[in-house]
């Protein structure tokens, strides 16, 4: 085998000065080439460090403290060769982050945009619910937000029906407070009024309807109104300090009744 290369070898021929031009010239444009990605490649990696990052969004919730430290701690590489996914998955470990979009900005500089979620009430003591439906693991003892004493596999549907129920409420200048899905069937919620209503349907709209059109008369009746269980069907229960009373739907009155 040996002996086959030498042959070959010796059949080149190196006295043909065209054959020796053409290849001293590809040798010499590789060499260039090498040359140009061996300072491309130092370049970027040596020069346009990143010496600064500027951070912009709505921030509430989110402290200095978490933004600095990943900033100087997460942030591998130069301008050219920084991991802007990782650094975006770094941002968005903070429990309040939502969206991250991370842009350069030549020749120094990496601009990070943080979009916090928007909570909208708490599911339990532990997790926030999001206005986009979605959990997320934050803390905030500075919010007024409603409880919502479900699981998180009902977060979406205990938010459709909060909706729902805020939509009566805030034409009577009261919000809830706590809500709770007992069953399918049973929907319950407090409001900041002190008032305790019961629904005993999976479809709220009917019962919200009598809610909403016997509000002011049962205020009337009496300003202390503390409960109102609208499962039955063609009537309605009040309960305030010591009387219980019930309105039919189809009476003018109301029939009254003692506590024991």
């Amino acid at each position: 085998m040996g002996l086959q290369l030498l042959n070959r070898l010796g059949a080149l021929s190196f006295d043909n000065a065209k054959f020796n031009n053409r290849l001293a010239y590809l040798i010499n444009f590789a060499s260039v080439l090498i040359l140009i990605y061996c300072a491309v490649h130092y370049v970027a990696r040596n020069w346009f460090t990143v010496n600064r990052v500027i951070i912009e969004g709505d921030i509430y919730h989110v402290t200095p403290v978490q933004l600095t430290y990943i900033a100087q701690n997460r942030l591998y590489g130069t301008f050219f060769t920084l991991d802007i996914a990782g650094l975006k998955s770094a941002f968005q470990e903070i429990p309040w982050v939502d969206e991250v979009n991370v842009k350069r900005h030549f020749p120094h500089t990496i601009i990070v945009h943080i979009n916090e979620y928007k909570a909208i009430a708490k599911i339990g003591d532990e997790d926030m619910l999001a206005e986009n439906g979605e959990i997320f693991d934050g803390a905030d003892d500075g919010l007024n937000l409603p409880v919502f004493y479900v699981s998180t596999a009902k977060a979406t549907i205990a938010l459709a029906k909060y909706r729902q129920i805020e939509s009566v409420l805030v034409q009577h200048g009261d919000s809830v407070t706590k809500l709770w899905l007992t069953s399918p069937l049973i929907t319950k919620f407090s409001t900041k009024n002190n008032l305790n209503v019961e629904i005993c349907s999976s479809d709220l709209t009917d019962g919200l309807a009598r809610l909403n059109l016997y509000w002011n008369k049962l205020y009337l009746l009496n300003p202390k109104l503390n409960s109102i269980n609208l499962c039955y069907k063609n009537a309605l229960a009040i309960n305030y300090e010591s009387s219980v009373f019930i309105k039919k739907k189809t009476e003018s009155t109301v029939q009254t009744k003692g506590v024991h």
